[in-house]
């Protein structure tokens, strides 16, 4: 019998299914910061430029709001599709819906009433305050589009539906951009005309986004299905504390950098500071997308508790990320020069500024990797903890210690990010010395693994290979407790099964993803192929003979369940 093993192929063919749609959703989404800012800089100049970085922070808002309540409930409702409770994961998806609504309209509400206060706080300069109120204004009674469209752009991936939150994206950024040349040149209508288009490119995103995640296949219902009990309320503030904190940090963040960069150099350095956040957020297309990509399938894979599954997704997280972040890295240096003449910077060079956020491409990746790996593995106040540093800690402290050394201030951004490496290499050291069988950087519970009670292995649809999956699941069956005739018979039912979904795909070529577990009073198995959307359950009652090893499984077992998890047909069979 030949040695199965797990390898990377099928994870590496999934995750990049998912990888281009994800970077181009964020380079999407990104369009709405880059192209205010170009255009309101060319349009209006530099105290336009600035009105406009004063008034990110009240969009962060609206995106802690999104955030926190989709983070909250979409990560677990992934957890509960890999322990296949599908009226859970609903659940939480409703509760999503309700709260959105009702937090929207709250924050609509309480925005428009302190918005002057709010405007003579952020600028002290009266010709900037009214461009803030204005903008700021056109945001905030927009709130209930902005909040949404974080509803299909997590559920959409978690549905593997990763080309149409591809197509939402892609609305909302070209729509955007149409909307800014009509308002603004066209129209002549200034800020407020920037601030509309945003408002009704989201809005055209969040229902698009919405029609596709209710069209065709799908986990999820539109109804408002609340959570029944206190624990599972509980986990939405767990898990939707890192996305939600990491929009408040960044919200504070670009507050007291602006504050600082004010002092130091009046608008020109807050216009700069401007335009590098502009293209910070654009790099969020390799330093968030990479790590984004792999999230719901990490969700569902710690629901399993499938640790082998989640290191090679890891792993082919960082080899793809590395190689984007050196391309986006060149390509910003490169392109500084262009960069400056389209943000109206005039004579204020950006070449310092663009470098120092290439050489934070790098350790920004590694750490937007752990955040959120440690999301959705149940190590939420570590993630909260990396944020934290990253995003404003070190972020200021650096941004200080370059002011008080007389080096160039844009230094602080790769400081930041490896002095969160730094903490984050201490923090795993003392968190796995305190905890039995944990690894000691993913910090993992390896108790299945040592004990012997799992086995995961990868193999083509070929007749040999097929056959040889089936030997192995034997022994493992046999080693488990299974009398010789159970065993037999599962190998070869689950031999004809998947010779049958080879067969389904008709030449087409198919790979399995296998897991086979024993818990303290049952055995499964989980069965991942990729080809087309195929329910060999569905068959069970069909009389022809291909389909005899569907008809003798079921037979020998609990429950045979047929899932799209994260778009990939998945098998769970309970012994």
């Amino acid at each position: 019998m030949s040695v199965l093993i797990q390898n990377s192929k099928f994870l590496k063919n999934e995750y990049r299914a998912a990888l281009l749609p994800c970077m181009l959703s964020i380079l999407s989404g990104c369009l709405n910061i880059l192209t205010d800012g170009i255009l309101v800089g060319q349009r209006i100049g530099i105290d336009g430029l600035a009105a406009l970085s004063i008034c990110v922070p009240i969009y962060l808002v609206l995106c802690v709001i999104g955030s926190f309540f989709v983070a909250g409930t979409s990560i677990p409702a992934s957890e509960a599709i890999g322990e296949d409770n599908m009226e859970q994961a609903q659940q939480y998806y409703g509760t999503c819906l309700v709260c959105c609504v009702v937090a929207s309209a709250f924050a609509t509400a309480i925005g428009l009433l302190w918005l002057p206060s709010l405007a003579v706080a952020m600028a002290p300069e009266e010709n900037i305050r009214i461009m803030v109120q204005t903008y700021a204004g056109v945001t905030i009674a927009g709130a209930l589009p902005k909040i949404l469209i974080y509803v299909p752009f997590w559920y959409l991936r978690l549905e593997g539906k990763n080309r149409s939150v591809t197509a939402m994206m892609a609305i909302m950024g070209v729509s955007n951009v149409v909307l800014d040349i009509v308002f603004m040149y066209l129209m002549n209508m200034g800020v407020f005309g920037a601030a509309l288009a945003s408002v009704i490119a989201t809005s055209c995103a969040s229902l698009f986004g919405f029609i596709m995640l209710h069209t065709g296949h799908t986990n999820f219902r539109l109804r408002p299905d609340l959570l029944r009990t206190s624990q599972e309320w509980k986990r939405i503030p767990v898990s939707g504390s890192p996305a939600a904190l990491n929009n408040f940090l960044q919200t504070i963040r670009i507050l007291a950098v602006n504050a600082i960069l004010y002092q130091m150099g009046q608008s020109t350095l807050v216009a700069v500071f401007t335009a590098t956040n502009g293209i910070a957020a654009f790099a969020e297309a390799v330093t968030v997308g990479v790590p984004n990509a792999g999230t719901a399938m990490l969700g569902v894979y710690h629901g399993e508790r499938d640790n082998g599954s989640s290191r090679i997704l890891l792993k082919r997280e960082w080899q793809d990320g590395v190689v984007l972040a050196a391309i986006s890295g060149i390509v910003i240096v490169v392109f500084s020069g262009a960069i400056q003449t389209a943000y109206g910077l005039g004579q204020v060079s950006v070449f310092v500024p663009m470098l120092c956020l290439a050489a934070s491409l790098f350790p920004g990746l590694w750490n937007n990797m752990m955040i959120s790996f440690y999301n959705v593995s149940c190590h939420e106040i570590l993630s909260d903890l990396l944020i934290a540093c990253r995003v404003f800690i070190f972020a200021i402290l650096s941004l200080f210690a370059c002011k008080a050394l007389s080096i160039s201030v844009w230094l602080f951004l790769p400081l930041s990010e490896c002095l969160t490496i730094l903490f984050w290499l201490a923090a795993t050291k003392i968190i796995s010395c305190r905890q039995k069988n944990c690894t000691r950087y993913l910090l993992m519970d390896t108790t299945l693994e040592e004990s012997g009670q799992v086995i995961n292995f990868t193999l083509p649809g070929e007749p040999d290979e097929i056959c040889s999956a089936c030997e192995k699941i034997s022994e493992f069956c046999s080693k488990n407790g299974m009398s010789p005739k159970q065993y037999m018979k599962i190998s070869l039912s689950m031999e004809e099964m998947m010779t049958l979904i080879v067969q389904v795909n008709k030449g087409t070529p198919v790979s399995f993803d296998l897991r086979v577990y024993s818990l303290t009073d049952s055995l499964g198995i989980r069965i991942r192929y990729d080809g087309i959307a195929f329910n060999p359950v569905h068959a069970k009652e069909c009389k022809d003979d291909a389909y005899m090893g569907v008809r003798m499984l079921d037979e020998l077992v609990n429950e045979i369940l047929y899932r799209k998890v994260f778009g990939v047909n998945t098998l769970i069979i309970s012994i």
